[in-house]
């Protein structure tokens, strides 16, 4: 069966999670944080999107098991070191499954918008093709790939030029979107002042399943 698109959603050991923040914040309340982030990015998704097929793949049984209760796909990390390995695996998963493309998301966008979304899933998706929305950093913040395996997976320091130059080597079509609500996460101090401080105790006093 041909399916269109499936969201992928990678995410580490919450118990592991926001180390870059433990200047400021304890190991409880960045657990915590990573947890509500996780949790915002799904309903994001579904808010923007009711019907969208979510893959979380995940090496945290606390990860899996919180997935399952908010009935989202869980895929199991095998031997994986790397996020691209991550995604790689998911990516595998998508075309045994028969989708034409994935979204890769982050588990901790600051604030992402449905407009911004909507934007870059309604861009066009030639075949083979690649689609980039840069973190502020330089990262690779959302990456729209046709098919899954389109192009290797490069994440990690300025890897948008990293899945550019993929894209190149490959002769696979490559479109940059620059979206504001996608270009931020939660990795270190000012990303937390600057996107997440007037909102944070709401988040982190949200209910999980």
């Amino acid at each position: 069966m041909s399916r269109d698109m499936l969201f992928v959603i990678p995410m580490k050991d919450p118990e592991r999670a926001k180390s870059r923040l433990q200047p400021i914040l304890s190991q409880p309340v960045r657990k915590k944080l990573a947890l509500a982030l996780f949790r915002q990015t799904i309903d994001f998704i579904r808010a923007s999107h009711g019907d969208a097929d979510i893959l979380v793949v995940t090496g945290s049984r606390q990860i899996a098991g919180l997935a399952a209760a908010l009935e989202v796909k869980v895929l199991a990390e095998m031997d994986v070191t790397h996020l691209s390995e991550a995604v790689e695996q998911a990516a595998r998963h998508a075309e045994d499954q028969g989708y034409r493309s994935i979204c890769v998301l982050p588990a901790d966008l600051a604030n992402p918008q449905s407009y911004d979304l909507e934007q870059l899933l309604s861009a066009a998706r030639d075949t083979p093709s690649v689609i980039l929305c840069p973190a502020h950093d330089g990262g690779t913040n959302a990456l729209v790939a046709t098919p899954p395996r389109a192009i290797p997976f490069r994440y990690g320091y300025q890897s948008c030029t990293s899945h550019e130059q993929e894209a190149i080597r490959a002769g696979v079509s490559c479109m940059v979107l620059r979206l504001e609500s996608l270009a931020h996460d939660i990795d270190v101090a000012n990303d937390l002042y600057l996107h997440l401080a007037p909102s944070i105790n709401q988040l982190l006093d949200a209910e999980l399943p």
